[in-house]
């Protein structure tokens, strides 16, 4: 629906003539005609007063859907391919996709953590740093809010400047990945196995990564039992098609003997 449209019908509701909207806007009424026609526009200074006048927000005013914006943007997230063995492509695909959606928190959270992914020698981490500034700026998700927290906080660890990361690790509250856990409790059917598996898929990186710490403060025969039980664990995770993907790549990186870049 067009602006124009959005006017007239909101005009109707109310009971107005364009008459009389015409004199609240000290315009003529052939404007109010020519905006309901689609003939021309009001101009931007004019939308809060109109808002004001029907007693509505802007966003309605402007026929704004929020629900749709989420789900566009949830669409070309899954088509980025992000979470894959490619983050460059899929930050190249949602810098474009944020040309289309300027300033989404969430494209922009998706964006930061591929570069994260990406930043090995730390020549990213200055822009690393000023995007995160920039979410924790305008976003009111505090699902997002965290990982940006927790983004921040290991890539100011990977400078070497622990006084900042441990500023950030503050802001992140240490019940947070309990909240998934709690849902499942408290929930069923399938509302509760949606809730399961949101808590598994974050505690099977977090558990192999803790299990990667413990090692690194073994002697060698520690450590030999540990990748034992690692390889155990990999091979029980890959049962699950779900959880296979992550589990190879966690499995790769413990092979590698690099799980803590997780951490950089």
């Amino acid at each position: 629906m067009n602006i124009g449209t959005k006017i007239k019908q909101l005009r109707k509701e109310k009971k107005v003539t364009q008459e009389q909207l015409a004199e609240y806007l000290h315009i003529s009424s052939q404007a109010i005609s020519k905006w309901e026609t689609g003939v021309s526009s009001p101009d931007l200074d004019q939308l809060p007063r109109l808002a004001i006048f029907f007693g509505t927000s802007l966003d309605n005013l402007l026929d704004f859907d929020q629900s749709q914006v989420d789900a566009a943007v949830e669409a070309l997230i899954r088509e980025s391919g992000r979470g894959g063995k490619d983050p460059a492509a899929s930050e190249a695909f949602l810098r474009k996709a944020l040309e289309k959606y300027p300033n989404n928190d969430l494209l922009m959270t998706c964006i930061l953590e591929d570069m994260q992914e990406q930043n090995g020698d730390k020549s990213r981490s200055a822009e690393i740093l000023e995007i995160g500034e920039r979410i924790l700026a305008c976003t009111k998700d505090d699902e997002l809010k965290i990982d940006v927290l927790r983004i921040l906080a290991e890539t100011y660890h990977g400078l070497g400047k622990q006084a900042m990361a441990e500023a950030y690790l503050a802001r992140i509250p240490a019940l947070h990945f309990q909240y998934y856990e709690i849902a499942a409790a408290i929930r069923s059917g399938k509302a509760r196995l949606e809730e399961v598996e949101k808590a598994e898929s974050l505690c099977i990186d977090k558990l192999i990564c803790m299990l990667w710490m413990r090692r690194e403060e073994a002697d060698a025969r520690g450590k030999a039992e540990l990748d034992r039980q690692a390889r155990e664990m990999f091979a029980f995770f890959k049962t699950w098609p779900m959880y296979r993907e992550i589990t190879e790549i966690m499995e790769g990186l413990w092979t590698e003997g690099s799980i803590m870049q997780i951490y950089q």
